[in-house]
């Protein structure tokens, strides 16, 4: 009788044993090496299930993270820090702890270089449009006192547009004559100063009106980084002693569609000489062109 008692009673202890070990409760959780302390906020935010990154209302979430810093700012901007690179994987870059660089904005945010370079400028491209959406610190207890941090990163839509639109480099373009008979050699030199220039040309040009804006320009061609206008202008040919003459201004811009400003403009000037009005236009735009292509 006693042995069966002493069988119950072990059982019983074990049971006991396993229960409060398999719970473990909220007052005192334990994820690894070391025991949580606490948490701001106490309650997990749904967002933490977010991977990869999700979209909702016109924008883009991404979750960084860190772990085991000496202070909460400190963990809160590296997880910031991870959270943009997992923006800029998204293109193809990847960034294996820091961004490459960083700027202060004349907002007070700072854009961060995510380590690829535009094709044309050669300027770095940078994630500037952001905002820390929320955050979560856990503190432990590893021997010293650690913070460990997730922050979610929201994005707009557009900025994501502008920095896939820069990596892609496409170039619209356009060529404006008020001489009809110059468009095929206008069209075709284009494209050659574009293959020399390296600008990633779209295969088609756009129709532009004389009176062109940039923001036209980027309405005309909205999948498009950049935009290059060649303006041909001829001056009326002169006849003198059988043989014409004309001169030739050409001008062409180099714009950024996404920074709303002219990157660099190109002129050439040139006086062109035949026996037809035609062909003394047709010379003096092909002396000025090459001017420019020469830049």
């Amino acid at each position: 009788m006693n042995r069966i008692v002493l069988l119950l009673t072990a059982l019983s202890a074990l049971f006991i044993l396993s229960c409060a070990t398999a719970g473990g409760g909220d007052d005192a959780p334990v994820a690894g090496p070391g025991k949580m302390l606490e948490s701001s906020p106490a309650a997990k935010p749904e967002w933490l299930s977010i991977t990869g990154y999700a979209q909702k209302g016109g924008n883009w979430y991404f979750v960084g993270e860190s772990s085991k810093s000496r202070t909460e700012e400190d963990a809160r901007a590296k997880a910031l820090l991870n959270g943009l690179a997992q923006i800029s994987s998204q293109f193809g870059v990847k960034v294996s702890s820091e961004l490459v660089s960083k700027e202060q904005e004349s907002n007070g945010n700072y854009s961060y270089d995510i380590g690829v370079k535009n094709k044309l400028t050669g300027a770095p491209i940078r994630i500037k449009d952001y905002k820390l959406d929320g955050s979560y610190i856990e503190k432990w207890d590893r021997g010293a006192v650690e913070f460990d941090a997730k922050v979610l990163v929201k994005v707009p839509d557009e900025e994501i547009a502008r920095i896939r639109k820069e990596i892609d480099a496409l170039c619209g373009w356009a060529v404006l004559t008020p001489r009809p008979e110059l468009m095929g050699d206008a069209m075709r030199l284009m494209k050659e100063f574009a293959q020399v220039k390296k600008f990633n040309l779209k295969p088609d040009a756009d129709p532009v009106a004389d009176n062109y804006t940039i923001e036209t320009l980027a309405d005309k061609a909205a999948d498009s980084a950049f935009f290059l206008v060649l303006k041909v202008k001829p001056a009326e040919p002169k006849n003198v002693d059988g043989e014409w003459y004309a001169d030739v201004a050409v001008e062409a811009e180099y714009i950024s569609l996404t920074e709303n400003k002219v990157i660099k403009p190109y002129s050439g000037s040139a006086r062109g000489a035949a026996y037809t009005d035609k062909d003394a236009v047709k010379n003096g735009f092909l002396k000025a062109f090459d001017e420019i292509m020469a830049q």
